[in-house]
């Protein structure tokens, strides 16, 4: 688009019947410009010095009337009231917008359309510099961050100087901090800070606005999903609040927790710089009651103190905290389920559902528990084998494709004994008592307990009952002479007759040709 005097220069030029090319070199504008108002004026049978007496206005006008079309007559938004009333609780610019809407209507004027509304607000904002207000509401958001300043304490077991990382958490409604000191940067230390942040508060927020650390968030691309960290998608699923991880390289987007690590760095670690702490525990006190003072200040510029606006107007605002803590847990990931479905982990095995033979699962495991997912399903859970146990096992009988084999005791037969008889019973209980170990006479027993597998327990039973009127200690060998002569009588009673009988079977017997014969 030219600016207003290139025009005038250009039709001078052309008043002095200079090429397109010579002068779009001359004035740097390009042919088809110069083109373009040389073509205007031949239409419009304007002569050169007759647009030469045009102001410039006048000559801008004449050649991009286009630039010069009335705007949408739509009614004028008062984005100062916008910008006030987005402060309030449960205002959003939808609503505005519908009132605008609304108001136009009974004004008999023409509304514009919401993305209007809403580009218009934006660039009111940016103009004035202004932060929108419409997250920062009671009890919604919560931004959470590492502080760049670090402080030290003494470990008490190698009595050496250590770094301690400051954790910190804040409203931006309220300003309402929280901060405590930490180990490390780790995954384990990141949770437990986050867990004691709400415990803290006595809450959690809708959201929590976090950066992109690697502890937390997993991938944060420009356009597309954010994949955040298995464990810490699983505390924001316990607790029920959205993570929110701010955009790459834009720290307004958490620009209370920001300006709290300032803060923090100014009055905490300045007011504690000349004190030494013996451990970790000593520290987060030392820390605790200068936070306490700092959330207890009055404001400069506000009415009240961080403390007293969180309790009045913030807390009653916030989500109850589930009854158990989150459990911290890490992941271990592909584990094939093993023909005998069990998986390896940590040199043990861990029974799964035999559904899940030959495919592979994942473990979530603390100090306590061992919990299997399948496609993000828990299928089995198991109390961790004791460190230092190789080669472990923990079985659930309901995971497996076949029964679960249990090695007999001495009171297993004794009761599977009982099952079948009194006799039984004290056939197995007297081999036991003669026996200088109980144990040794397990084998003694199993072959007694045997022959009810191949003729009965009825036959067992009553073969029992008549050794012992014999013999005062029963053995396999003292058994089967009775349960063979017990078998041989019971043969003998289904014969020929009851052939007969029944009326069916052989219809000429011996006895049949033996008649034959007599006769």
């Amino acid at each position: 688009m030219f600016k207003k005097t290139k025009v005038r220069q250009i039709i001078e030029l052309l008043q002095k019947n200079l090429s397109d090319r010579e002068i779009s070199g001359v004035l740097g504008v390009s042919r088809n410009s110069v083109a373009r108002i040389r073509q205007a004026s031949d239409e419009h049978r304007k002569e050169w010095d007759e647009l030469l007496m045009m102001s410039d206005d006048e000559l801008y006008h004449f050649f991009y009337p286009d630039k010069f079309k009335p705007k949408s007559s739509y009614a004028p938004v008062d984005y100062a009231y916008v910008h006030s009333e987005l402060s309030k609780v449960g205002v959003t610019g939808v609503l505005l917008w519908e009132e605008y809407c609304e108001k136009c209507k009974n004004e008999g004027k023409k509304a514009c359309s919401y993305p209007t509304f809403a580009r218009g607000y934006k660039s009111y904002t940016v103009s004035r510099n202004y932060t929108s207000h419409v997250e920062h509401k009671p009890g919604v958001t919560l931004e959470v961050d590492w502080s760049g300043p670090t402080m030290n304490y003494i470990d008490p077991d190698k009595n050496t100087e250590c770094t301690a990382y400051l954790f910190v958490a804040t409203f931006p409604y309220s300003q309402y901090t929280y901060v405590e000191a930490a180990a490390s940067m780790n995954q384990s230390d990141w949770l437990c800070c986050n867990i004691h942040m709400l415990e803290f508060f006595e809450g959690s927020p809708v959201k929590i606005i976090c950066d992109n650390l690697k502890t937390g968030v997993i991938t944060h691309p420009k356009h597309g999903e954010i994949v955040l960290n298995d464990a810490y998608l699983s505390f924001a699923e316990h607790y029920q609040v959205a993570i929110m991880p701010a955009e790459v390289k834009k720290p307004k987007q958490k620009a209370s927790v920001e300006g709290s690590v300032g803060k923090i760095a100014r009055k905490i670690i300045g007011m504690l710089r000349n004190e030494t702490f013996r451990s970790l525990e000593a520290l987060n006190r030392g820390i605790r009651e200068v936070l306490n003072k700092l959330n207890s200040k009055e404001f400069q510029k506000r009415n009240g103190s961080r403390k007293i606006i969180f309790e009045t107007e913030e807390k009653p605002m916030l989500r109850a905290l589930p009854l158990m803590p989150f459990e911290i847990c890490e992941w271990s990931y592909n584990h094939k389920v093993g023909p005998n479905s069990h998986i390896w982990f940590d040199k043990g095995q861990y029974s799964v559902p035999s559904d899940y033979l030959n495919r592979y699962v994942d473990v979530r495991y603390n100090n306590l528990m061992v919990y299997i997912y399948s496609s993000h399903k828990l299928i089995a859970e198991h109390k961790r084998l004791p460190a230092g146990i190789k080669n472990g096992k923990r079985t659930e009988a309901s995971h497996l494709p076949y029964p679960l084999y249990v090695p007999e005791t001495v009171e297993s037969t004794t009761v599977k004994a009982e099952k079948i008889g009194s006799n039984t019973k004290t056939v197995v209980c007297r081999i036991y008592d003669n026996a200088k170990i109980k144990e040794q006479a397990l084998m003694d027993v199993r072959t007694v307990l045997d022959i009810a597998g191949i003729y009965g327990e009825e036959m067992l039973e009553e073969a029992c009952r008549m050794a012992l009127k014999d013999f005062y200690t029963v053995t396999y060998n003292t058994l089967i002479p009775y349960i063979k002569e017990m078998s041989k009588s019971r043969k003998n009673e289904a014969q020929p007759g009851d052939i007969k009988k029944h009326g069916h079977g052989v219809v000429r017997g011996a006895d049949y040709y033996r008649k034959d014969g007599a006769k």
